[in-house]
């Protein structure tokens, strides 16, 4: 069983209220799914190349399951079947043809391969962008996570994330993103 902890340090901070959550040093009994996030995008910007990437890390994850790996991994890796091969049903695409999804290195890996190998093929019109984190490239500022300690009043500006997202720019970084929500909601920060 995985526990959602994302950006709440929930887990954390059940620890240290004295639920038995089986801290261990950094370890809790409860893996977190982000410790395993993956991302990507299509730069193609077409729907086929996000419908045809959906394909393929299903193909990937469901020949991972057939191998020896331990149970928790299989889990971790049929729970990513069944959201990757509903995720378009749901048409959670705004802007970016862009998913998520939780992996381990070896699944992640090999989704990438995969990628690079249909991008190779011209089985995609377009290269895939491949990451752990839009934080990887950009940044956050919620008033209520990441600034939620800052009390002279900025704790509503957009200053870190734009000063990541600048910085990388100019230091030539290949993918950056400046983006607003940073998981919590469109508008959020800015009030």
């Amino acid at each position: 069983m995985c526990f959602w902890d994302y950006g709440n340090a929930f887990l954390l901070e059940a620890s240290r209220a004295g639920a038995d959550v089986g801290q261990q040093g950094l370890k809790f009994r409860y893996p977190s799914y982000v410790q395993d996030i993956m991302g990507w995008v299509c730069t193609s910007g077409c729907k086929e190349d996000l419908v045809a990437t959906d394909r393929l890390a299903a193909s990937v994850l469901k020949d991972l399951v057939r191998t020896n790996v331990p149970e928790y991994v299989k889990q971790q890796y049929k729970d990513n079947i069944a959201w990757i091969e509903k995720a378009g049903d749901h048409n959670l695409v705004v802007g970016s043809q862009a998913r998520i999804l939780y992996s381990d290195k070896i699944g992640r890996t090999q989704i990438a391969l995969a990628f690079n190998c249909a991008v190779r093929d011209g089985r995609l019109k377009g290269p895939v962008v491949i990451s752990r984190d839009h934080h990887d490239v950009s940044g956050a500022d919620s008033p209520y996570r990441e600034t939620s300690n800052i009390y002279d009043g900025s704790a509503f500006t957009a200053d870190m994330a734009v000063q990541n997202f600048v910085g990388d720019a100019l230091r030539g970084a290949t993918w950056v993103a400046l983006h607003n929500g940073g998981g919590v909601g469109w508008s959020v920060q800015q009030i």
